[in-house]
């Protein structure tokens, strides 16, 4: 295959040199006539991956025609394994050869679908005044009737690339509905035909089961030499969980899947809940217990931050400032008593919601708000007809959304049943993110003002409440 190099622009060009001077000398090139200038003619060849005729041919036909007529060849330009259906760029020789309009006449090309695959790019060669002629001679945009002949043919050649896009569309949307294995780059955990590459599901299995039990993105992205983002998305990706997507929809299953998808499920709900997004200092890391976490007694929504030398939780509206080594060991303290009674954790684990049905009404919401906004978008309804019915779905959907939220803090208590009743010293080897994951499943924790001038830490100061159990 030719590419586009400068070289073959360079061989192109000499070749197309050699070429009138050979005619030239044999008289074959007709003379202008006197006192009228002779046209000024680029060639411009295309060829896309699946052409048979390459743009050597092309381009030594062109010269040709453009010796025949005894018009002045004035460039080549190639566009070697681009296609014609798809806008081109001003990177493209297409889009150098627009630029270049005011010092061309005519362009020479095989035939129309070279050039042209759509009336607008027929219309963007006519709008930069460049008359366009084939080399079969049946498209002359130097007359009307070839001009007419060619928005007719451009409308065609239009029509047919719709045609095979919409039955390619049909064809893979009916391949993804029967569950076949999705085509491109291989999965990480999968092999090319679909089947599970087991020393990549282990990892794979590992990030959900490590974010369940409360690790951070940027923690499983450390413990396995990854990104944070390319951990999430493998933690959104549904086809971990024998799930088929085609256009960002759920449309069947797949033979083979690698994590549970309760768990996939239970994952995504809390990787896509908003009030994750409550991040303001720029750090994805927590250093310390409480931060972004507990609640300061002023009633600001917002968690407090640590200090500036790390030692004090301060409130961001209020500026109630504590000293974090007190607060946390009293906070891990009463936890730790707590989950030592036989059946806390039976009490304190939330009940565990439908989660299959709550994403089916979740869906289904979400397709409505489209349907309605889509009618906005046409004109068939007006805002504020459709503002009355969809304010309604919209709540609906963020009670959906806190249903399935609720219900995503059950992962935390795997393995905790077993270490619970020496959790007063677990704490001190257990990850920040797993005793994070444990203080806000079960606890919310909101701060009070010390006495002024006590340096005796007072258990009343700090208000636990427990959100189950």
């Amino acid at each position: 295959m030719i590419t586009a190099s400068p070289a073959t622009s360079t061989d192109a060009l000499a070749r197309a040199d050699a070429l009138i001077r050979s005619a030239s000398r044999t008289g074959s090139r007709p003379a202008s006539a006197p006192g009228i200038p002779t046209k000024r003619a680029a060639i411009y060849a295309r060829q896309s991956k699946t052409d048979d005729q390459g743009v050597e041919r092309q381009i030594e036909r062109g010269i040709a025609l453009i010796a025949a007529r005894g018009w002045t060849h004035v460039g080549t330009y190639i566009d070697n394994d681009v296609t014609a259906s798809k806008p081109r760029g001003a990177q493209t020789a297409w889009g150098r050869m627009l630029a270049a309009a005011a010092d061309i006449d005519v362009t020479v090309s095989v035939d129309l679908d070279r050039v042209v695959r759509s009336t607008r790019d027929l219309n963007t060669l006519i709008d930069h005044g460049l008359a366009l002629i084939t080399l079969d001679g049946e498209i002359d945009l130097t007359t009307a009737d070839g001009e007419f002949r060619a928005s007719m043919l451009a409308a065609i050649a239009r029509f047919e690339v719709r045609r095979k896009g919409e039955r390619q569309t049909r064809a893979n949307a009916q391949r993804a509905a029967g569950g076949g294995v999705p085509k491109g780059a291989r999965l990480f955990g999968f092999e090319t035909d679909g089947t599970i590459r087991e020393d990549e599901a282990e990892v794979v299995r590992a990030l959900f089961e490590g974010f369940g039990r409360g690790d951070t993105l940027r923690t499983l992205a450390r413990r396995f030499d990854s990104t944070p983002s390319s951990v999430r998305d493998r933690l959104l990706n549904p086809r971990y969980a024998g799930r088929r997507v085609y256009k960002g929809e759920v449309v069947g299953t797949l033979p083979a899947a690698i994590i549970d998808p309760a768990l996939f499920d239970l994952v995504h709900v809390r990787l896509t809940d908003p009030r994750r997004l409550t991040n303001t200092s720029g750090s994805t890391a927590r250093k310390y217990l409480g931060s972004g976490l507990y609640l300061c007694e002023c009633g600001d929504p917002r968690p407090v931050v640590s200090g500036g030398d790390g030692q004090r939780y301060r409130c961001r509206a209020c500026g109630l400032i504590r000293r974090r080594e007190s607060v946390d060991a009293y906070v891990l303290t009463v936890l730790s008593e707590r989950l030592k009674r036989p059946d806390a954790l039976d009490a304190m684990r939330p009940a565990a919601p439908d989660v299959s049905a709550l994403l089916t009404e979740q869906v289904a919401v979400k397709g409505r708000l489209d349907s309605l906004a889509a009618l906005v978008a046409d004109g068939t309804l007006d805002a504020d007809a459709v503002r009355a019915a969809a304010e309604p779905l919209r709540t609906r959907l963020e009670e959906v959304g806190a249903l399935l939220a609720a219900g995503t803090t059950s992962p935390v208590l795997h393995d905790l049943r077993a270490i619970r009743r020496r959790l007063r010293t677990e704490w001190r080897t257990m990850p920040l993110d797993r005793r994070r994951a444990i203080v806000d499943a079960f606890v919310t924790v909101t701060l009070h003002r010390a006495p002024r001038g006590s340096k005796v830490f007072d258990p009343s100061t700090v208000s636990i409440t427990w959100k189950v159990g």
